[in-house]
């Protein structure tokens, strides 16, 4: 079967540099939210943040670029990103704890 950008995945991306305690949480949240997309974001113990996203490829991809357009230069260091079908469903979009 194919797929098409608007056939909806899950996106789980770690996303590696100075991104803890700078407002990265809240900025991702804010760029997902305002792409529709549902899911979560926290920060890991090794010093990474993991996101989780759901919407459509094309919104998903989106998002990664807005965030590395708006986060400070040499900010993000590296993102491993990737796609799944989703399981289960996010209601709204969350910074976890």
């Amino acid at each position: 079967m194919e797929h098409s950008s608007q056939d909806v995945y899950e996106m789980h991306a770690i996303v590696k540099g100075e991104v803890q305690g700078v407002g990265f949480r809240a900025l991702t949240r804010y760029q997902a939210q305002g792409l529709g997309l549902r899911g979560t974001v926290r920060n890991l113990s090794d010093g990474t943040v993991e996101i989780y996203a759901q919407g459509s490829k094309q919104r998903l991809e989106e998002l990664i670029q807005k965030l590395k357009e708006e986060a400070l230069p040499g900010q993000i260091e590296e993102a491993s990103i990737e796609y799944f079908p989703i399981e289960q469903c996010h209601d709204d979009f969350r910074i976890l704890h």
